[in-house]
């Protein structure tokens, strides 16, 4: 692995973990954290790797249909963005597929929990740590070959 991958990987582990502290925390991500995150891509620079952040552009999409429902946030298409860069677009649209899979899988759990102990209405999670747990599995499975 070259010099500038390992260390982008270590500071992208480092970075995304810090998202999710803070995503849980607040429930917000600061702007300052995802542009550390989009300049990790420059470590290990390819040209390809900036159609990456075009894998914000679903999580856009949903945010303007569901304006005003308390979906997703600016934090988390940023986020999608910056993380994309580094991954570039397959490994960012896996992440992508994982992190939301995992968190409409906690969303489904907690909603039945609540509604078994009588809660009505709905509850806020924060994705980003769902998205950042995909983006760090998409890092290793795109080094380990798994994705083109």
């Amino acid at each position: 692995m070259p010099p500038g991958m390992l260390l982008q990987a270590v500071l992208f582990l480092f970075l995304l973990v810090i998202v999710s502290v803070w995503d849980i925390k607040d429930r917000e991500i600061p702007d300052g954290l995802q542009a550390a995150i989009a300049l990790l891509s420059l470590l290990h620079f390819s040209p390809w790797n900036l159609a990456g952040a075009l894998t914000a552009l679903p999580y856009l999409l949903v945010a303007l249909a569901g304006k005003g429902t308390g979906g997703i946030g600016g934090g988390d298409i940023k986020l999608a963005a910056s993380m994309g860069t580094v991954l570039g677009l397959p490994a960012g649209l896996a992440a992508s597929v994982l992190g939301l899979s995992a968190f409409t899988v906690y969303g489904l759990i907690c909603s039945c929990i609540r509604r078994l102990k009588g809660r009505k209405g709905r509850a806020a999670y924060p994705a980003g740590p769902f998205l950042a747990a995909g983006a760090a599995t998409a890092y290793f499975m795109e080094i380990g070959g798994w994705i083109i």
